[in-house]
C-alpha cells in the first residue's frame, strides 16, 4: 500500500452521532412503574403491621383485669372538702361607720359575743328622741288621770251634798205635813216644800248621770291615751334596738371564718361584716364530672373517705349549674367524723348510684367509657397472646364497668393503655 493509500487520522476517528430522544410517554410509564411498586410495598407492610403482625410487649408493663359475674354497685367517685355544715354571713343592721372590730378570722364564739361597733348618731338620736316621746306620753297619761280622778271626786262630793239636802227637805216635808193637817202650817207652805223636794231629787239624778257620763269619758279618754303611750313605747323600743344594734352581736355559736369589715369603713345597710361557720357541725362538699352527674340525686348513700377514716353520708343537693367540666354535690354526714376532720381537709368520696345483680363486669380498661363499644385486648388460655375484640359496655362505675357484650366470665383483659399498639391485631406478653 501506498502512502497516499493508507487512511489519515482523521479518516480512523469516530463520528459524533447525535443523541437518542426518549418519548416521553416512555419517561412517565417508568416513573409510574417505580411509584406502583412503592405503593404496592407501603400496602404490604400496612396490611402486615394492622392484621398480621404480633406487637410485644413487656408483661411488667401491663396491667390485667379478669371478667366477673355477681352484684355490680355503680359508683362516682368524686374529690373535695370538708366545709362546715352551716355558715351565716352576718350582716349590718344599719349604714354607719365601723369604730371597732372585737373579733379576729379564726376565734370562737358564742351567742352574743360583740363582733364589731358601729358608730352612726342618726340612729342615736332616734333613740333619744324616742324616749323622750314616751317620758312625755306617760307624763300625759299621769297627768290625764289625775286630772279625771279629781273631777269625779268633785262630781261625787256634790252628789254627796245634794244627798244631804234630799234627806233633809224629806225630814221636813214629813213633818210640815203632819202640822199642815192639824192646821198649824199653812197649806201652800207645805205645798212650796213639797215642789222643791221633787226639784232637789231631780238635780240628783242628773248629778248621779253626769257621774256617770264623766267616768265613761274619761275611761274613752284613758283608753287613747294608754294607746299613744303604748305606740310610743313600742317605737322607743324599736329606736333603742336599733341603737344596741350598732353592737352587731354573733347571733350562732361558731367559729369566726370571715371578717370583711375595717375601722372608719363606711357601710350601708345590709352590708356583710363578718362570717361565722360550725366547725364542730361539717358536711363534704364534693366535685363530681359533668357527666357523672346525671346520675347523681339527693338521698343516695355516700362514703367519705378523710383519710383517717371512713365516714357514712348522703347526697343532700346537687348544684344546677357546671363549672369547669364538674357539679358541686353536698354531702350531709350521717357517721361522726374523725377528730382529726377539720374544715377545708381535702377528702375522697365514693357516690353509691345503684346495684345490679348478676350483672358481668370487669375492672375498667383504660380509655373506655360507659355506653360504649370499644376494643381491647383479650387474653388467650397460653397467658401469653392478647387478641384485639369488640366489646360493648355498660353502666360504669369507679373503678369497674359492665360488659353487655364481647367477653365471658374468666377472661381477662389488658386494662393498661396500649392506644400505642392499636394498629396491631395480637400483642404478644414476654
Amino acid at each position: 500500500m501506498s502512502f497516499e493509500d493508507k487512511p489519515s487520522l482523521y479518516d480512523t476517528m469516530d463520528v459524533r452521532r447525535a443523541p437518542v430522544q426518549v418519548p416521553w410517554w416512555r419517561r412517565r410509564l417508568t416513573w409510574g412503574v417505580i411509584a406502583g411498586a412503592l405503593l404496592a410495598i407501603a400496602a404490604v407492610w400496612a396490611w402486615r403491621l394492622s392484621d398480621g403482625s404480633v406487637a410485644e410487649i413487656a408483661h411488667s408493663e401491663v396491667w390485667l383485669g379478669t371478667v366477673e359475674r355477681g352484684t355490680f354497685v355503680v359508683q362516682v367517685q368524686a374529690a373535695g372538702r370538708l366545709v362546715p355544715a352551716t355558715s351565716r354571713w352576718i350582716a349590718a343592721p344599719a349604714g354607719g361607720v365601723i369604730d371597732q372590730v372585737l373579733v379576729t378570722p379564726g376565734q370562737r364564739v358564742s351567742v352574743g359575743t360583740p363582733l364589731v361597733k358601729l358608730a352612726n348618731p342618726t340612729v342615736l338620736n332616734a333613740a333619744q328622741s324616742a324616749a323622750a316621746d314616751l317620758a312625755a306620753a306617760e307624763a300625759g297619761l299621769l297627768a290625764k288621770k289625775q286630772e279625771q280622778e279629781n273631777a269625779v271626786l268633785s262630781e261625787r262630793s256634790a252628789i254627796e251634798g245634794i244627798k244631804v239636802e234630799v234627806e233633809s227637805a224629806a225630814m221636813h216635808l214629813k213633818a210640815d205635813g203632819k202640822l199642815a193637817e192639824q192646821g198649824i202650817v199653812p197649806r201652800f207652805q207645805y205645798e212650796d216644800e213639797k215642789l222643791k223636794f221633787g226639784l232637789m231629787q231631780q238635780r240628783l239624778r242628773f248629778e248621779q248621770e253626769r257621774l256617770a257620763n264623766l267616768e265613761g269619758g274619761n275611761r274613752s279618754l284613758l283608753r287613747a291615751e294608754n294607746e299613744r303611750v303604748r305606740q310610743e313605747r313600742a317605737l322607743a323600743a324599736l329606736k333603742q334596738a336599733e341603737a344596741e344594734q350598732l353592737t352587731v352581736r354573733a347571733p350562732i355559736t361558731g367559729q369566726i371564718e370571715q371578717i370583711s369589715a375595717e375601722p372608719g369603713q363606711q357601710l350601708a345597710a345590709g352590708a356583710n361584716l363578718a362570717r361565722i361557720s360550725t366547725p364542730d357541725a361539717l358536711k363534704a362538699e364534693v366535685k363530681v364530672s359533668q357527666y357523672d352527674a346525671g346520675s347523681v340525686a339527693p338521698g343516695q348513700a355516700v362514703s367519705v373517705d378523710a383519710h383517717d377514716g371512713v365516714v357514712a353520708g348522703r347526697v343532700a343537693r346537687v348544684d344546677p349549674t357546671v363549672k369547669d367540666g364538674l357539679v358541686t354535690v353536698d354531702v350531709s354526714l350521717t357517721g361522726k367524723p374523725p377528730a382529726s376532720a377539720r374544715v377545708d381537709q381535702s377528702v375522697d368520696a365514693a357516690i353509691r348510684i345503684t346495684q345490679l345483680h348478676d350483672a358481668l363486669y370487669v375492672p375498667r380498661p383504660a380509655n373506655v367509657r360507659a355506653d360504649s363499644s370499644a376494643e381491647v385486648f383479650v387474653l388467650g388460655p397460653n397467658g401469653d397472646l392478647a387478641t384485639r375484640r369488640t366489646v360493648r359496655f355498660g353502666v360504669g362505675s369507679t373503678d369497674r364497668i359492665q360488659v353487655l357484650a364481647g367477653l365471658v366470665p374468666g377472661e381477662r383483659v389488658v386494662l393498661s393503655d396500649v392506644s400505642a399498639y392499636s394498629r396491631y391485631r395480637q400483642l404478644r406478653l414476654r
